[in-house]
């Protein structure tokens, strides 16, 4: 009797081990011919597509969110064209139509313009200056820098008409090193001594307004030789410019050096022109008077 158990226990499990196989194979065979199917065929391909359309319409989602993020929490002008950011701030009641103008003519001036509102908080701060500053290298300052570009010179602001005083500043930071002077102070100290006139700076700023601030200054002639001269002898040139490249009206720039390509320009009102060269040529046909400032 145990022998006849043990009989039909390996043909169960024969039995079984068969249908496995079979289940198996069938399976595989099943398999095999619904990938060959057409209709399957088809049907994958649908279910692909519509994967591909979800993951595009997430894709897109998310790219929305970032742009309605970036318009909370950012200008929206900053995502478009110099034109947008103006029709911004001209919609606003908060800006004088000189700085409009301002940013309309030079769009380095786009993030002074904007933050006008805000001036006071820039107005109350201390100004440090002595980063500004290398031993040996003339520095380049903006006349609408947030740090004074918002004081009064006159009747105007700085940014709009200190020019000259920015340009000073300039020549007496890199002849001194005295980083206590900034283009604000200078422009106290011009109007405090007669040297702002209803026309902006006047031509004597540069003789006997150099001499009281430790310097001195003198008229040179407009000539190549002259001009190369003065810089050779580590002098510094002033330039009052007629409109053209740098200004529509009157405008101060800053002669530091020079090479066989030409001069190299401090212009207090753009970057963009003092990381050019200028030739005499170009230079001279706008130059309207120039003065040789030394320590």
């Amino acid at each position: 009797m145990a022998g006849n158990r043990e009989v039909q226990m390996i043909s169960i499990e024969r039995n079984d081990a068969y249908r496995q196989r079979n289940r198996q194979y069938v399976n595989h065979r099943y398999a095999k011919e619904r990938r060959n199917d057409p209709r399957m065929i088809r049907r994958q391909k649908r279910r692909r597509k519509q994967k591909m359309r979800l993951i595009r319409t997430f894709l897109s989602i998310v790219l929305l969110a970032g742009l309605c993020y970036t318009a909370v929490h950012y200008d929206i002008g900053d995502l478009f064209g110099k034109k947008a950011k103006i029709e911004r701030l001209k919609k606003s009641d908060e800006y004088p139509k000189e700085l409009i103008e301002l940013v309309k003519k030079n769009e380095e001036t786009y993030d002074f313009v904007k933050d006008y509102p805000n001036r006071e908080t820039y107005q109350k701060e201390t100004i440090n200056i002595s980063k500004d500053v290398k031993k040996g290298k003339v520095p380049l300052l903006m006349q609408w820098d947030k740090r004074w570009g918002y004081d009064a010179y006159g009747d105007a602001m700085i940014a709009l008409s200190g020019c000259g005083p920015t340009c000073m500043t300039m020549a007496y930071l890199y002849h001194t090193g005295d980083t206590s002077m900034n283009p604000k102070k200078m422009a106290e100290y011009a109007q405090d001594n007669g040297y702002h006139t209803d026309e902006g700076t006047s031509w004597t700023f540069w003789t006997d307004g150099a001499t009281g601030l430790g310097l001195y200054g003198e008229e040179i002639s407009l000539n190549e030789s002259t001009i190369d001269a003065v810089l050779d002898c580590g002098g510094l040139v002033v330039c009052s410019m007629a409109p053209g490249d740098f200004t529509d009206t009157g405008h101060y720039i800053l002669l530091r050096g020079y090479d066989s390509k030409g001069y190299f320009v401090n212009d207090p009102n753009r970057r963009s022109n003092s990381k050019k060269q200028w030739t005499f040529d170009t230079l001279s046909g706008q130059i309207k008077n120039l003065w040789a400032i030394y320590k």
